[in-house]
Parts: C-alpha cells; sequence; structure tokens
C-alpha cells in the first residue's frame, strides 16, 4: 500500500542565488510512502496519516537550504523517523521559475530510498 500526496504547493526560498534567498518562489512536491501493510488497515492508527506527512512537510520545508538535495534529505529523514511503517520513501521537488536566462519550465530533484536507510 502506497501513501501518496501529490502536487503540494508551498513558497520558500531555497536555492543558491542571492535572488531565490531574496524573494522565494513556488515549488512542487510529491511524496509517495510504500508502508508495511501486513495487518489489516481498519483505522488511522493502522496506517500513515498524509494530514501528519503534509504537516511535517510544511514544518521541514520551512527551514531555508541552498540545495533541494538537502531539503529532499532532511524530508526523506524526518518521514521515516516519524512513520515507523514506513518501508520506502520517494520524493521528488520541483522548483518553479528558476533563475536561468531564458529557461521557462521547473527544475528539481527525485530522491528513492528505503526507509532503513537513515
Amino acid at each position: 500500500m502506497n501513501i501518496i500526496l501529490k502536487d503540494i504547493t508551498l513558497f520558500g526560498y531555497h536555492g543558491v542565488h542571492p535572488l531565490e534567498n531574496k524573494c522565494g518562489t513556488d515549488f512542487t512536491i510529491n511524496i509517495v510512502i510504500a508502508m508495511d501493510n501486513r495487518q489489516p488497515i481498519k483505522t488511522l492508527t493502522d496506517t500513515i496519516d498524509y494530514a501528519a506527512v503534509y504537516s511535517l512537510v510544511k514544518k521541514v520545508f520551512s527551514t531555508t537550504e541552498q540545495l533541494l538535495e538537502v531539503v529532499a534529505d532532511k524530508l526523506f529523514i524526518a518521514i521515516a523517523e516519524t512513520f515507523p511503517l514506513a518501508v520506502e520513501i520517494e520524493i521528488s521537488i520541483l522548483k518553479s521559475n528558476p533563475p536561468m536566462e531564458g529557461f521557462m519550465g521547473q527544475v528539481g530533484v527525485h530522491l528513492k530510498k528505503r526507509a532503513s536507510e537513515i
């Protein structure tokens, strides 16, 4: 079973360019958490609460980092440590409007690791 949070849009100041740290931009975050569900899921305590995952993502994302790789790794560690049912975590972070002359689109990072890799 996977828990999916798709197209989370958060505003942040992540980046190596001073303009990114001053003005900020929108980021799109996607998270897939594969979980150990050998037991039947009957209540919220039997699964991973995606509202709790979202709250955790907002908290971790609020700390500015120069590299999205660092943000992705911090998100991975926070999710793996907070949700013991997580077996594998996949995170993508896309930055809108990167400061690259003539570039239109998004850039970002993608991380996929087993929770046991923390």
